[in-house]
């Protein structure tokens, strides 16, 4: 490769990409960032996410669930109902390396495109499958989005609202895991098919995604007696239901000072003293209700009140100047609109442009970083169909 242009992992790597929304094509993003190209299979108007835009002051409706995920991609635009497109998609299918679909289960077979089909033409294909529930039983052949598996997944009622109503996750946290965990897992069947020759399927549900993101709150549900039922939400104390607390690891939460909060994670034993000195408060050392974590867990409560009467003598952001002096794990809860303005984010080179012009827009790069490449396209997106003529030829 001539310098400045490095080779990437997966140069000469060709993916098909039927996915739509936000997790199958966060992962067909991260492969292409990797070197893959990575084209998309749109239905003639477009994919679901090229539709879902925020309304922005002064300027043209911006496709932002669409526009991070899809960075130098390519696009087909056919009709999959017809056998014309089918036999399109079969040829491109044969020259490709990765498959990665997200139709509810069974679809993809009935058009003829499922991974018997495709792998009959093309032996060494990698098939990677995305569902919203597992399709193993009756209870995973159901559609799903991010806010659905969420909830099904327990991950509402972990922080419900004072009144109990289940709490929406702001963003789409189960849909961008999966796109990770998805692309992971394709690496890993290219890897194995590379050392071992085994064309793998793939396949990641999102529930189980959602399901692993809280394995070490599930692991202490799995395990408590059954005698030790938890208590219904209306069973408990309003006041109470923020400070009851499963593991020995506080303080970690928020705490509010003179002005708002801010957040301290302070349980590690000499963290624990070292917190207490800076706060002017010493005696916690040897209070019997905060004498080691298990003991500061019970009685997080009071704690929790012990904490807040020493931390409403400066505000947040002193406080957080002075624990961070001391070595401890402090800072303030940014909004998004701060979040985009902070040193950090600016250090850590997150925002990315796209395109050039009056059609730039700027979006969010993927994280990895590697030394001897940049796992960065900044092309944007293609237009539905742009690739039609190039890539299906004649039919």
């Amino acid at each position: 490769m001539p310098e400045g242009n490095p080779a990437k992992p997966l140069d000469g790597f060709r993916v098909l990409d039927f996915t739509q929304n936000v997790a199958g094509p966060l992962a067909g993003q991260v492969l292409a960032d990797l070197g893959a190209e990575v084209i998309k299979v749109e239905a003639p108007g477009g994919e679901a996410a090229r539709h879902i835009t925020a309304v922005l002051p002064h300027r043209p409706p911006l496709a932002t669930y669409f526009l991070p995920n899809n960075r130098g991609k390519k696009s087909v635009s056919v009709d999959l109902s017809t056998d014309t497109a089918r036999r399109q998609i079969l040829r491109l299918a044969d020259t490709a390396d990765v498959v990665l679909e997200g139709f509810r289960p069974g679809v993809m077979e009935r058009m003829g495109l499922g991974p018997e089909d495709l792998r009959a033409r093309n032996p060494k294909l990698i098939y990677a499958r995305l569902s919203a529930f597992g399709s193993n039983g009756p209870h995973g052949t159901r559609p799903g989005v991010d806010l659905m598996i969420a909830a099904e997944a327990g991950m509402t009622t972990g922080m419900p609202t004072p009144d109990g109503k289940p709490q929406i996750i702001p963003f789409q946290l189960v849909d961008n895991a999966s796109g990770h965990v998805l692309a992971q897992a394709v690496l890993a069947a290219l890897l194995n098919r590379e050392r071992h020759g085994v064309a793998d399927t793939v396949r990641v549900a999102m529930y189980d995604v959602a399901v692993g993101l809280q394995a070490n709150q599930l692991t202490m549900h799995l395990n408590r007696p059954s005698s030790d039922a938890p208590k219904r939400p209306e069973q408990t104390p309003a006041g109470a239901r923020r400070k009851r607390v499963a593991f020995a690891t506080q303080p970690s939460d928020a705490f509010r000072a003179a002005d708002g909060y801010l957040l301290i994670s302070a349980y590690v034993p000499k963290h624990w003293q070292r917190l207490c000195e800076i706060i002017g408060q010493p005696d916690l050392l040897d209070d019997e209700r905060f004498i080691d974590q298990r003991a500061r867990a019970i009685n997080y409560a009071e704690l929790t009140e012990e904490l807040e009467s020493a931390l409403a003598a400066k505000t947040a952001a002193q406080w957080v100047e002075l624990l961070h002096e001391g070595g401890l794990m402090a800072c303030l809860a940014y909004t998004w609109k701060q979040v985009v303005t902070t040193p950090l984010f600016a250090e850590n080179e997150l925002a990315l442009q796209v395109g050039s012009g009056d059609d730039a827009v700027t979006v969010i790069r993927t994280p990895a970083r590697y030394s001897s490449f940049s796992a960065v396209l900044a092309d944007p997106p293609p237009a539905t169909g742009e690739h039609n003529e190039t890539l299906l030829g004649e039919s």
